[in-house]
């Protein structure tokens, strides 16, 4: 029987987080949501839980977002698009 590989996500105190020595990262919107990209490390989807940043997978985010009444999402896109770019990653 095969299993499934279990992914692990990474959680950050606010201080790691949003040090720019970390990487760079980026709010979408006004939303609890950021990018972050870690040195050597792809872009990850955190979520911001007040004491803690917690990385949760893409799939969560795209779910999440598309149930936020007000959640403008083309323009997030364009911001997670750009963010892509400025950091030579692609989407």
């Amino acid at each position: 029987m095969n299993r499934k590989k279990r992914e692990s996500y990474l959680s950050m105190s606010k201080d790691t987080f949003l040090n720019e020595a970390t990487g760079p990262y980026l709010r979408l919107d006004s939303t609890a949501w950021y990018l972050k990209k870690f040195k050597n490390k792809k872009v990850g989807f955190f979520l911001n839980m007040s004491s803690k940043y917690q990385q949760m997978p893409n799939t969560c985010f795209e779910a999440t977002a598309a149930k936020i009444p007000d959640l403008n999402i083309p323009a997030v896109q364009e911001q997670i698009k750009k963010f892509m770019e400025k950091n030579n990653e692609s989407n």
